[in-house]
């Protein structure tokens, strides 16, 4: 008799599509920031290749926009390598971020020069990642449980 509980579905799912040659393995990640009066928060949005989509609300401290934007990522990269990523496609709403990742844009400030030096330690025990800048229209779940954070 086979066992087809609720929790084995995913398993059972994962395992077709690794066997047939359709598992893509990567993960998708959209993280967002929310910075106001009353503090900080960060919304995550975790999309792995099969299975449930991973959903948190963080609150902290008091951050400025550009620290939140990277605490959220860090936190999203951290959550996806818990979970077992090796290929991660981040998305975020920040072109600062986004740009200084990507050695676009230049980090004047040694605080941001920390943030995105945590990042890329973060970012390099992925085998396989990118981040990419998307419209915020595009980031509503992850900036609808930041706004919930904060």
């Amino acid at each position: 008799m086979a066992d087809f509980t609720s929790a084995l579905v995913p398993e059972v799912e994962k395992e077709l599509l690794v066997n047939s040659g359709t598992y893509s393995g990567i993960w998708t990640l959209f993280t967002d920031d929310a910075s106001n009066t009353k503090g900080s928060g960060l919304g995550i949005v975790l999309k792995p290749p099969t299975g449930n989509v991973v959903r948190q609300s963080i609150r902290t401290v008091k951050l400025t926009n550009n620290e939140a934007e990277y605490e959220a990522m860090i936190a999203g990269l951290e959550l996806a390598k818990s979970q077992g990523a090796e290929v991660v496609e981040a998305k975020c709403d920040s072109l600062l971020v986004v740009n200084q990742v990507n050695g676009t844009f230049e980090v004047k400030e040694e605080r941001m020069r920390r943030y995105l030096d945590k990042l890329q330690v973060k970012l390099h025990r992925f085998r396989e990642w990118t981040l990419q800048y998307v419209p915020r229209d595009q980031n509503s779940e992850a900036d609808a449980l930041a706004n919930l954070g904060s």
